[in-house]
């Protein structure tokens, strides 16, 4: 066994039921939508993202996307919270009846390049897939959404702040609306979620900083992480809670879908709601603090 292999694998021994959820993901992709069309979205996606890996420095669509649907995707993967409705219109009216699948493919071209970063910036790696066999797409990201949900190495506020965090660069309604009750419960107030915007000269924790600067990192700049970044996350966290971290900004950025739609409401159209997450790795809304 080499030492790459041997690697991979006590990273994959961290989180093994969400690396074999995220697997099970990477199998259904590409048979989501026309095969061809999966493997254009992919190329366009790492172009975007990665030129390097991609073997180009141009991150030009492949010419068999309708221009609507690349610039449609381009800007999903650039910055969704820009998407205008005259792109999301024109893009849909070329897909059709496969803009669902489609999109949520292109969610998991996109998250799929980040996280492949994420783990070779980090841990010096990539984790790899194992399975080859596919479920329907959307079952699948559901099931890797709740498994994440489901890890407890950080804490609620922690996870928190990066979800916050997460849910106003892609400006997800509904995302920016909700707050864990768990840590509302342990002191968190709107005082604490004001100072992510500002988060590098606020009085959050170094922790809580370092944290918000993986978010960033895998948002905005993928694959060029700063230097002092990953030493940085070791000295405030442990390797289990580092991959925690690279896995729910993943999953909290399955808002970038219903973002993408428009279909990211609020559930209030005043405050905040409070919300918790059930054994089952479920969403349960409309909670009150200290109950």
């Amino acid at each position: 066994m080499t030492e790459a292999t041997s690697t991979a694998r006590a990273l994959r021994a961290l989180a093994p039921d969400a690396f074999a959820a995220w697997d099970e993901v990477v199998a259904s992709a590409p048979v989501a939508i026309e095969p061809e069309r999966a493997r254009d979205l992919e190329a366009l996606v790492v172009a975007i993202l990665d030129p390097a890996r991609a073997g180009t420095g141009a991150p030009a669509p492949p010419h068999r996307l309708p221009t609507a649907v690349a610039d449609f995707a381009e800007q999903f993967v650039l910055d969704v919270s820009s998407c205008t409705d005259e792109q999301r219109a024109a893009a849909m009216a070329e897909l059709g009846g496969d803009a669902f699948p489609f999109v949520q493919v292109l969610y998991v071209a996109d998250f799929g390049t980040r996280m492949r970063a994420a783990w070779g910036r980090l841990f010096g790696v990539e984790p790899g897939a194992r399975v080859d066999a596919s479920l329907d797409l959307w079952p699948a990201l559901e099931s890797f959404m709740s498994t994440v949900a489901r890890m407890e190495a950080l804490d609620p506020l922690t996870t928190e702040i990066v979800r916050l965090r997460g849910a106003r660069a892609h400006n997800c309604r509904l995302c920016k609306s909700l707050r864990n009750v768990r840590a509302a419960n342990d002191g968190a107030d709107e005082t604490v979620y004001d100072a992510i915007d500002h988060y590098e000269t606020s009085t959050l924790s170094a922790r809580q900083q370092v944290a918000l600067r993986l978010v960033d990192a895998m948002l905005w700049q993928p694959t060029r992480y700063p230097d002092d970044l990953a030493p940085a996350l070791r000295s405030s966290f442990t390797d289990g809670e580092i991959v925690e971290l690279v896995l729910d900004v993943a999953r909290n950025a399955a808002n970038k879908i219903a973002v993408a739609f428009g279909a990211d409401e609020a559930h209030v159209t005043d405050g905040v709601e409070f919300y918790d997450v059930d054994e089952r790795g479920e969403l349960v809304y409309g909670l009150t603090p200290g109950r």
